[in-house]
């Protein structure tokens, strides 16, 4: 193999044994080549063959006889080193490579009060290590493969043979394969080419940042896909109801989860349509309000400027500012910014006459709400304001037909065999034990039918209450 190409890209230096040189980068570890380099100095042979080096000198690193170019390139610029032999053919790569890393922690979008708090980092590596102490089973099945013209990044499709449907692997696996973009940078671009329709508003893939997450989608026959240099994992099938659940609902009583889900059902409506079905009872629908709650509305909107849906827009737009940043600015200042700009700017407003209490109330308490699903926040905030602007326009009747029209289309999505709005449409009563109201663990026998596996048996025998079982 010609060493030229390298060149521009690695340091060259004699391994200190004639007709042996080494290849390295910035990115390999010192410590470990100078063991490296100690292995092959001590090596007893006057004359060294690719055999010998494998076998006696390279016993304790994690080594790879190459003679593909542009695969020995990748290895090293990835933080490998290469021992190249004066006129043999080939190199052997040996895996010295060490990337400074961020200490394994709980995610901040994914804090519980009960569970496993490790979650993701940036090394893929790590990742599939906390993903197979995991699932301790011979059947988990790892495929490795390079994605980005430039970054070649490491991805890999982690799924559980006779679990998993076969063709979604293959399919994840093929779609993957046909990426052709310069860089891969994170799990985002990856989803983008997952997706069945990229260029909808709603998830389609499930993001996670705990291996426990990611290993009890994989136990219900989904596929996982993870990015090096993100903490992201992605999984598919994804149906919509998994946003409405938490990986602390299987670490609490089935009770108070249920309540908890139910209360997430709750809010994200209430997120979504709260402002619009306001805006639409100011304008259009104002006699069906109680005569007290009516007199309350006009007296605090006496004097307002401007029209209802302008108002409400008004306000949503000041909120969206005030958490744009928040989020931006530095930590010490995020939150007092936030909590100061928010009571500040919006008593002010109010007791300017611009603005009515009631709008201030309604959008805040919309905004919060939209974030107890933080999953669909982005997609619930921009559905808030479709929805605002078709109350203010149509009314209570737009409201209720742009509703079954959104209901259809969510209906008619299916993305790699499951149905979106599954279990409720189709009605797939079996997996309604892990939907609104949650069965206990002990009595779910059946992986759910929504997602397309080779054996859909959990357990063999169902928990017996009386104490028999």
């Amino acid at each position: 193999m010609s060493t030229k190409s390298l060149y521009a890209k690695s340091d060259f230096f004699s391994c200190g044994v004639k007709g042996c040189a080494l290849a390295s980068v910035d990115l390999t570890d010192a410590e470990g080549l100078r063991e490296l380099l100690r292995a092959i100095k001590n090596a007893k042979e006057e004359t060294l063959d690719y055999a010998a080096l494998e076998n006696r000198v390279l016993v304790n690193f994690e080594h790879k006889y190459l003679t593909d170019g542009e695969e020995a390139q990748a290895g090293l610029l990835a933080g490998d080193a290469l021992v190249f032999l004066d006129g043999q053919a080939g190199c052997v790569l040996v895996n010295v490579r060490k990337y400074e890393l961020r200490s394994i922690s709980e995610p901040p979008t994914a804090g519980v009060i009960k569970g496993p708090r490790e979650g993701f980092i940036e090394n893929l590596k790590s990742n599939l290590s906390m993903l197979e102490r995991k699932l301790r089973t011979p059947d988990l099945e790892i495929e490795r493969l390079k994605v980005g013209r430039r970054t070649t990044t490491d991805v890999a499709i982690v799924s559980i043979r006779g679990i998993a449907d076969r063709n979604v692997v293959d399919e994840v696996k093929r779609r993957l394969e046909r990426i052709d973009i310069d860089g891969v940078l994170d799990s985002h671009y990856l989803q983008m080419y997952i997706e069945p329709r990229p260029y909808s508003v709603f998830n389609q893939v499930g993001t996670c940042e705990k291996p426990d997450i990611a290993a009890a989608k994989l136990l219900e026959g989904r596929v996982a896909v993870l990015c090096d240099g993100t903490p992201i994992a992605i999984t598919v099938p994804f149906i919509s109801f998994e946003d409405m659940q938490s990986s602390e609902d299987y670490y609490e009583r089935s009770t108070f989860a249920s309540l908890l889900r139910v209360t997430r059902v709750i809010a994200l409506f209430l997120g979504v349509f709260l402002p619009g079905f306001y805006v639409a009872l100011e304008v259009y629908h104002f006699s069906a309000l109680p005569l007290q709650l009516l007199l309350t509305i006009m007296n605090a909107t006496k004097g307002v400027p401007f029209p209802p849906l302008a108002e409400i827009l008004f306000v949503m737009l000041l909120f969206e500012i005030i958490r744009e940043a928040g989020v931006r600015m530095p930590q010490a200042m995020g939150l007092a910014m936030s909590v100061v700009g928010a009571l500040v700017l919006g008593d002010t407003a109010v007791k300017a006459g611009m603005i009515g209490s009631p709008a201030v109330m309604i959008v805040a308490l919309s905004s919060i709400a939209t974030y107890t699903v933080p999953d669909s926040a982005g997609s619930s905030s921009l559905l808030r304001i479709v929805f605002t602007i078709i109350g203010g326009l149509l009314g209570m009747y737009g409201l209720l037909v742009c509703g079954m029209f959104l209901l259809l289309y969510l209906a008619g999505m299916n993305g790699y065999g499951a149905p979106y709005l599954a279990p409720y449409a189709p009605d797939i009563g079996r997996d309604k034990q892990d939907g609104l109201l949650k069965t206990p663990v002990v009595d779910i026998a059946r992986r759910p039918r929504s997602i397309p596996t080779e054996n859909d048996t959990r357990q063999n025998t169902v928990h017996d209450r009386r104490g028999n079982g």
